[in-house]
């Protein structure tokens, strides 16, 4: 009874805020269409009764008297003019507005307060049929991998289970029976679910309908930029494009936890119709390709909250990885994915230079050229998948994250990672293709370190979605 109070009183007041701005307007029209009122009734009574109307101001309070009925025990008599008893009746019908207006708009705003309340109860409850979409499972191609390797620790992977990559839109309307509306409604409004069409993901060369899938991924409580997880780890997993590239952020999540890697997403975008890179980092955010200094404080306000949401993330997203990077022998290996097609057939690419071939952004190259060799070699003969080590597609732009991390003073080694679409969309080894990149990269970039006891028992949990139970800072 007291929550059903407590609610009722909520609705009211939300009734009210919703419609002060229009109830100011229409009191502010009211009182323009007295004063007018006001100003030709006494020049027409003035006339007629000189005695009675001395100056426009017992005009405008016999005027304001009609609205609470009081004329006649004010003045000494009543209009007596046509054009007075005229403005008289238009007094009488504004003051049935003056409260009727008032009125149906807080009883309308008080109606579209509770049709609020209860979508927002119904969003909820489709989150929480749509996360029981994700359930955790097993992956049998991991599975029967692990289970083939004469180290006994490894009888584990029996219970290691995965959160699905993505459900198809079609199978909730089928198994829920939730319409496309609702789905999307519960995209925007809760962003541990991302909406993504996979068509976008296949080579350029074919055609392909529209595919829409939905996605779900841990978020930090903090509601910055996305999700980060700091393991102690040498190698630091930097997925900069998780909001926009399908199943990017999904790989390198599970990569980042069977290496024992920290970990940093970008899932959440301040304005998604013009999003932020973090690949590429311009030198300022942009709103309608206009920087912060270039906007108006007072005609740009929704601009200026949205740049300045986006700036706070790239702080947090940048404070982030330089808690992560403890020395000069840390490493940040940044992902984004790309689609293969004849003139891009590679399912790997390595950058870590600009076009002219110079500026590294590895300060290690010995070690480097190792780690791509070896991550070339274990591609190619355990997948059958062919990398280019030296990209000339992808070469970096000086604005990479790279070499911003470097503008920011973060010493470390960084080269970027790109598998393609292919590989970590619709390969059904992927799961085993992070893990073996993993233990590559861990074996010699992190003194073998591997997966973390915390990681194990979280990936032996039951249920649905994502359980992160490893310490954040």
């Amino acid at each position: 009874m007291k929550s059903q109070r407590h609610n009722y009183l909520n609705s009211i007041k939300e009734a009210f805020s919703a419609t002060k701005y229009q109830m100011l307007i229409s009191l502010g029209i009211v009182l323009l269409l007295t004063l007018l009122l006001s100003a030709i009734f006494y020049i027409v009574e003035k006339i007629a009764q000189p005695d009675v109307y001395t100056g426009w101001g017992d005009a405008f309070v016999w005027a304001y008297t009609r609205y609470i009925e009081a004329g006649d025990g004010v003045f000494e008599g009543g209009p007596v003019t046509i054009v007075g008893k005229i403005i008289a009746s238009l007094l009488g019908f504004i003051g049935l507005a003056l409260v009727a207006i008032p009125a149906g708009l807080i009883g309308s705003g008080f109606t579209d307060a509770i049709e609020k309340e209860q979508r927002e109860k119904e969003l909820e409850e489709y989150r929480r049929r749509m996360r029981k979409s994700f359930r955790r499972t097993r992956d049998k191609t991991l599975r029967d991998y692990l289970d083939k390797l004469p180290d006994k620790s490894r009888e584990t992977s029996n219970t290691m289970l995965f959160v699905s990559q993505r459900v198809p839109v079609a199978r909730l309307q089928l198994r829920l029976g939730i319409d496309t509306k609702d789905i999307f409604d519960v995209c925007k409004k809760f962003p541990e679910f991302r909406l993504k069409n996979l068509a976008e993901s296949f080579s350029d060369e074919e055609f392909h309908t529209d595919r829409f899938v939905v996605e779900h991924f841990p978020l930090n409580n903090d509601e910055s930029y996305g999700w980060k997880i700091n393991r102690k780890s040498r190698v630091t997993i930097v997925s900069t494009s998780s909001f926009i590239d399908n199943g990017t952020g999904w790989f390198t999540y599970y990569l980042a936890k069977f290496g024992g890697f920290n970990y940093i997403s970008k899932d959440v975008e301040a304005d998604p119709v013009e999003t932020d890179s973090f690949f590429n980092l311009s030198n300022d955010p942009l709103y309608n390709g206009q920087p912060l200094s270039k906007l108006n404080e007072k005609k740009d306000k929704e601009a200026i909250k949205i740049l300045k949401q986006k700036l706070d993330h790239r702080l947090a997203f940048l404070d982030d990885i330089r808690s992560m990077v403890t020395n000069e022998d840390s490493w940040i290996i940044i992902f984004a994915g790309y689609s293969k097609n004849s003139m891009n057939p590679k399912d790997f690419h390595f950058a870590d230079t600009k076009e002219n071939g110079a500026e590294s952004t590895v300060r290690q190259q010995k070690v480097y050229t190792a780690l791509r060799q070896r991550l070339a070699d274990m591609l190619q003969d355990e997948f059958h998948l062919e990398s280019e080590q030296h990209s000339e597609r992808f070469r970096l732009l000086d604005t990479n994250l790279g070499y911003r991390l470097q503008e920011q003073g973060i010493i470390a080694n960084s080269f970027v990672l790109r598998p393609s679409y292919d590989v970590i969309n619709f390969d059904n080894r992927k799961l085993l293709i992070a893990y073996r990149l993993a233990s590559c990269i861990s074996e010699m970039l992190d003194n073998g370190r591997g997966i973390l006891p915390e990681d194990l028992v979280d990936l032996g949990k039951t249920g649905f979605g994502y359980s992160e139970s490893s310490s954040l800072d």
